[in-house]
């Protein structure tokens, strides 16, 4: 590969190519794939810098940008937040803190941890895909019809009861504004919730709304293990535990989307469907994909792929749509950008 400069908007930053780990050709094509499946926003970043980034569909680097389920990836890492804090242990038993839980055989077992990884057995009756009717108090009747840890259902309800119960402990302190506290303020990035519940709490499994180069910068931070220009803001062993599969369903951690195996006896048609039109059933089977690669996904091609070994960071943005017609793909994406690497 020639040795070039390549020059991007946000700073002009001279690298030498060759010590990248993509060439511009696989960029380019991953580029003009991400354009066609109603890309807005695309961004690499490697070792701190960013190497690439363009925008599309009225798209600007100051925009916020919708993230859909992306928004669940931040409920993991004030979690573990909250962990170093002394605040909750994550096999802590959510009816600690929710008392009437205690009264259900199924949910008196179900743990912080079966919330994040989605292991918790609650079944919500339909798919909500709008919360603004309900308040988080709400979300704690929804049934549970499976044992704590032994289906992987995937919802954005654990998530909404978790950030309830971490505000019950903060007591004087909103969910929000621990958030803003511990993780956003010392990272220097802003994020808004667009959407919430009747009760104005956040809907925060999927309404966030972010700058792609501050969803970029957040990668970093991961990627760095807890840290952002030197400085420790969460403890890398702590921050570990968001990356370890269930033993049920390998492939999604504490809140995070994983390299590892699927199995669909453990997991409900709903969730099937998901992993396939994603394709992260053929990702964790392909054999050039990165095992270190972990990722933040929302509807409409929103991601956060962060790939440590590589020095990676890179964020897709697109239109939300839940067409299937022309829908982004993570395997067809990420194939672009690794095979025959």
């Amino acid at each position: 590969m020639k040795k070039l400069i390549f020059v991007v908007p946000l700073v002009s930053i001279k690298i030498v190519f060759s010590q990248i780990p993509l060439s511009i050709e696989k960029i380019e094509k991953a580029y003009d794939y991400h354009k066609n499946k109603n890309g807005k926003c695309m961004i690499i970043m490697y070792d701190g810098n960013i190497i690439f980034e363009k925008y599309s569909k009225n798209s600007f680097p100051e925009k916020l940008q919708f993230l859909a389920s992306g928004s669940k990836s931040f409920v993991g890492i004030v979690a573990i937040c909250a962990v170093e804090d002394g605040l909750i242990n994550l096999d802590d038993k959510v009816c600690e803190t929710v008392e009437k839980w205690k009264k259900d055989s199924l949910k008196s077992q179900i743990t912080y941890r079966h919330l994040l990884n989605l292991t918790c057995g609650l079944k919500p009756e339909g798919i909500i895909r709008n919360f603004n009717h309900l308040t988080w108090k709400d979300l704690l009747s929804i049934p549970a019809k499976e044992i704590p840890g032994k289906k992987f259902e995937y919802s954005g309800v654990p998530h909404n009861i978790f950030a309830y119960c971490l505000q019950l402990k903060l007591k004087n302190k909103t969910f929000e504004d621990y958030f803003k506290e511990r993780v956003l303020d010392p990272l220097g990035i802003k994020l808004e919730y667009k959407m919430r519940f009747k009760d104005g709490n956040p809907q925060v499994a999927g309404g966030a709304c972010i700058t792609g180069r501050d969803w970029a910068k957040f990668g970093e931070f991961v990627q760095l293990g807890g840290t952002i220009n030197g400085k420790k803001i969460v403890d890398s062993k702590l921050l570990s535990e968001c990356f370890k599969g269930s033993e049920v369903f390998p492939a999604y951690g504490l809140t995070w989307w994983l390299i590892g195996k699927i199995s669909q006896k453990n997991t409900s048609i709903f969730t099937n469907l998901i992993i396939e039109d994603i394709g992260w059933d053929k990702i964790t089977n392909s054999d050039f994909i990165p095992k270190d690669l972990i990722a933040a996904c929302g509807a409409g091609g929103q991601r956060l792929y962060i790939v440590p070994s590589y020095k990676l960071v890179i964020v897709r943005l697109g239109d939300l749509t839940f067409e299937r017609k022309n829908r982004f793909n993570d395997f067809d994406f990420l194939s672009l950008l690794f095979k025959n690497f």
